[in-house]
């Protein structure tokens, strides 16, 4: 080994192994020879492509950070909605999205709870299977999209799952159940007690499963999140923005300061601004043709989409790196 590939005094082990791959070429290395020089440092055993591997990834996320600084952007947000699992979308619509985000906010609406609701049931959806199927969807999600954290709300189909337990249980037994499935998926985990074949299967909280990415369900309809407010209201208003408008007029009222609002809920998809606050409605990420509770309502046919938003440092909204997308 040469004294230029050899570690520098005080130079720490990560600043070592990316020296000798940013300038292989220079000390006339090839990967198999740092790999070597790496396992003898640091006492492993791993092959070369683990660590040729290890920096590509390395110099993919500098890059990303690099351009974060030069164009000014300095949080990245992916916010879905409205999935209505089982009626969700595949999770490659998001591909051009995957590790290029910094927070993916899930905006309510996730879990449709169908049999559970006053609509008119056609064939039965088993609430337990909605929530399991939901939870290995979101599962595939997350990994999918790698981003640094996970900002959960709930809609009004979540809400039903608490609606129904307060309707057909004693109240002291809803104390002990949660207000929507969204805390057993993300928080609490839970039990499926197959009472037919005798078994028990234990589904663990995301919380828990991800080590890397933060994931946090605030328990509530909306999220501020800078000076951007995602909410996932009750109420609904028929034309376009006007749902919007109205949570403008509440959160006035409530949040102080914001200058954006992203609403799910509506299934619509549109930007206004006012007042110096831009408007958004992020539209659906579910097979919207295939919902049939509108069936013979003559209402506005449901758009799908979602909004990728940009802030600068201060949390203010980048209007002209923000976009909403229709599929």
């Amino acid at each position: 080994m040469s004294e230029i590939t050899k570690r520098f005094e005080d130079e720490t082990f990560d600043d070592y192994f990316v020296r000798l791959f940013e300038h292989k070429d220079e000390y006339g290395l090839d990967c198999q020879a740092i790999a070597d020089i790496l396992n003898d440092e640091s006492g492993e055993q791993y092959g070369e492509s683990k660590w040729r591997k290890d920096f590509r990834l390395f110099n993919r996320g500098r890059i990303y950070e690099r351009k974060k600084m030069s164009d000014g952007v300095a949080l990245r947000i992916l916010a879905l909605s409205d999935f209505h699992y089982p009626y969700q979308l595949p999770i490659e619509t998001f591909s051009d999205y995957v590790g290029t985000i910094d927070v993916l906010v899930l905006n309510g609406d996730i879990v449709d709870m169908k049999d559970i609701s006053r609509f008119q049931r056609t064939y039965r959806n088993s609430p337990m299977d909605e929530i399991i199927g939901c939870r290995t969807y979101l599962i595939s999600l997350i990994e999918y999209l790698r981003p640094e954290k996970v900002i959960i709300t709930h809609g009004n189909h979540e809400i039903r799952f608490g609606n129904y337990l307060a309707k057909n249980l004693d109240s002291d037994l809803t104390e002990l159940m949660p207000q929507t499935p969204l805390e057993l998926i993300f928080e609490d985990g839970f039990n499926h007690y197959d009472k037919v074949n005798r078994a028990k299967v234990w589904y663990e909280p995301l919380n828990r499963i991800f080590d890397t990415i933060e994931i946090e369900y605030v328990n509530n309809w909306y999220v501020k999140i800078g000076k951007t407010i995602f909410a996932h209201p009750l109420t609904y208003s028929s034309g376009m923005l006007k749902t919007t408008e109205k949570a403008v007029n509440f959160f006035y009222r409530t949040e102080g300061k914001f200058d954006c609002i992203s609403l799910a809920h509506t299934h619509k998809l549109g930007s206004f601004i006012q007042s110096g606050v831009y408007m958004f409605e992020q539209g659906a990420c579910c097979h919207t043709e295939t919902m049939t509770y509108n069936d013979g309502k003559l209402v506005y046919p449901q758009q799908k989409g979602f909004i990728y938003l940009c802030q600068d440092k201060d949390g203010n909204l980048l209007y002209d790196k923000t976009k909403t997308i229709s599929l």
